[in-house]
């Protein structure tokens, strides 16, 4: 039984040793902020029935803990699932391990994690520029730039490593989303913003030429 075991585990000569462990964090993340802003959205819902729930505190009333719910949905759950579909399937379908390794995967997980912990916080205590759906301050943008820099390398140098010779069609949604995410934030209106839509859109254009080169 352990040499089947062994064996259904073994990889063969001509497959990579794949990135693995990063995203499984990046899938148990996805649960547990799911969890988590699901159930603020449970407590926000019960603030406005019954208001003696915001506690007469300023760090849970109803004004700070809404952007907990929306950010802890859209982009804490919605976000990691997005990184964890992506870094799955761009390895796969490229037959190449994850450029960057296990660091990049790790990296890119805890930095992630450190961006939604750091936008709740301000959340909470009041710090934010007060703007629908990019309320974190500069120091957050600043940061979550530097993660989606990386994102963008660690995808896009997949794909120009890969041993398959066609990009399938999920790579380029995923390419895609990876740089209108930056122009829809306010961090695609900085310096840094533009200069990573220039950094992906010099991606494509690689990849776009390597692939006529070879067809």
């Amino acid at each position: 039984m352990a040499a089947i075991a062994a064996s259904a585990r073994s990889v063969p000569g001509d497959q990579p040793i794949l990135v693995e462990g990063p995203i499984r964090a990046f899938a148990i993340a996805t649960a547990f902020w799911g969890v988590v802003g699901f159930l603020v959205g449970v407590v926000i819902a019960l603030q406005l029935a019954f208001p003696l729930l915001n506690l007469d505190l300023e760090w849970t009333s109803f004004g700070r803990i809404r952007p907990v719910h929306t950010s802890a949905v859209i982009f804490a759950f919605g976000g990691n699932a997005l990184f964890c579909t992506s870094l799955f399937i761009v390895q796969r379908t490229c037959r190449a391990r994850l450029f960057g390794g296990d660091d990049m995967g790790w990296f890119l997980f805890w930095g992630y994690q450190f961006v939604i912990v750091m936008a709740a916080l301000g959340y909470v205590l009041g710090i934010t520029q007060g703007k629908e759906y990019a309320e974190p301050e500069w120091y957050v943008d600043l940061w979550l730039t530097v993660v989606w820099v990386f994102y963008l390398i660690a995808f896009g140098g997949t794909i120009i490593r890969r041993e398959e010779p066609h990009i399938y069609v999920a790579n380029w949604f995923f390419l895609a989303f990876i740089i209108t995410a930056a122009a829809a934030q306010d961090i695609g209106m900085s310096i840094f913003g533009f200069g990573l839509i220039g950094l992906g859109l010099l991606c494509i254009f690689h990849t776009i030429k390597s692939y006529f080169d070879e067809a």
